[in-house]
């Protein structure tokens, strides 16, 4: 199968192109240029890079072939192949066969299309339970990082420089995590939710108790930078589970599931720290059990995902909860 060629480079694209080295420059940026106009003006400049970017991207070889582009899907699969090191000459020899083998499978499948919905993420119980701590999961985490992050104004020092700090260390915590992931075959994805979610659960146990004995200071910015610089790992090791553990006909379905629970996360978030007004430990003791169930879910329901064979269909109708009515 044309998918399930395995990239063990997934994770340094994934960290690369999420959190650039921009987040270090922008606090920078918006303390320079004093005025929104001013900065509005320079962040349309700098998005012209990225216009330009775009046009250096490979197209997804899947689609290429649905298209009935085969001559393209052929030089983008050799061009992966090559990037991850796995290129041989058995695999061109074998690769015009399968393309045409998916090509005659894809007329076939496209005269009988089926349409899949949100209830296909949970035909079974065990993709049930998957997606409930996807769901579930997500919403933790945004509910984490958006309230540390519209509660930052309240820290000690300079928000440029609290916000260059934590742009800082998102870079060099997913440099060193894309090291480790595409050295050490058994670091995984679940691997690096679990010790983000512990080093969470240690800075917010921290600021908890401070708070609790009644000081402030410059515990509570450290704190909340090492938080949301863990918390963008969640963010990455997520999403790259839910396109590793979904089957191609519902994979587009679980990424837009997960996103929109994401934003209503993001949607609760500033409304957490009213808490304050009874006792300023408060609102960390809500993310501290939010973080402490996310992590016992993710463990106990979710697989390791990295290097996985990609599947493309879903389980059976027999074994399906729903029977033909899914």
């Amino acid at each position: 199968m044309v998918e399930n060629i395995p990239r063990k480079d997934r994770m340094w694209i994934q960290n690369s192109i999420t959190w650039s080295p921009n987040l270090i420059l922008f606090p920078f940026v918006a303390w320079l240029c004093h005025d929104w106009r001013t900065m509005s003006v320079v962040i349309a400049a700098a998005s012209i890079a990225t216009f330009f970017a775009v046009f250096l991207l490979e197209e997804f070889p899947r689609w290429l072939i649905q298209k009935g582009r085969l001559d393209e899907a052929r030089k983008s699969l050799i061009k992966i192949r090559k990037t991850d090191r796995l290129y041989d000459e058995t695999f061109e020899k074998q690769l015009d066969e399968v393309l045409h083998v998916e090509s005659e499978k894809h007329a076939r499948s496209s005269k009988k299309s089926k349409k899949y919905t949100f209830i296909h993420l949970f035909c079974t119980w065990k993709m049930m339970a998957q997606s409930l701590t996807f769901v579930s999961g997500i919403m933790c985490t945004t509910f984490i990082v958006y309230s540390l992050m519209y509660n930052m104004e309240k820290l000690s020092g300079s928000l440029y420089w609290n916000l260059a700090i934590m742009g800082a260390s998102r870079w060099i915590i997913n440099i060193l995590v894309s090291i480790a992931d595409y050295r050490l075959p058994w670091f995984g994805r679940k691997m690096i939710n679990q010790i983000a979610m512990v080093a969470t659960l240690l800075a917010l146990f921290i600021m908890a108790v401070y708070l609790f004995f009644g000081y402030e200071g410059q515990v509570m910015a450290i704190g909340t930078v090492a938080a949301v610089a863990m918390c963008s790992q969640l963010f990455i090791a997520k999403y790259m589970m839910v396109n590793e553990l979904y089957p191609t006909a519902v994979r587009n379905l679980a990424v837009s599931l997960v996103s929109t629970m994401s934003r209503i996360g993001s949607m609760f978030s500033p409304q957490l720290f009213y808490l304050s007004d009874y006792a300023e430990w408060i609102p960390y003791a809500v993310l501290l059990g939010c973080q402490f169930y996310d992590f016992i879910v993710l463990s106990i329901f979710l697989p390791e995902t990295k290097g996985v064979v990609l599947e493309n269909h879903l389980p059976p109708k027999n074994k399906r909860i729903f029977g033909k009515r899914a």
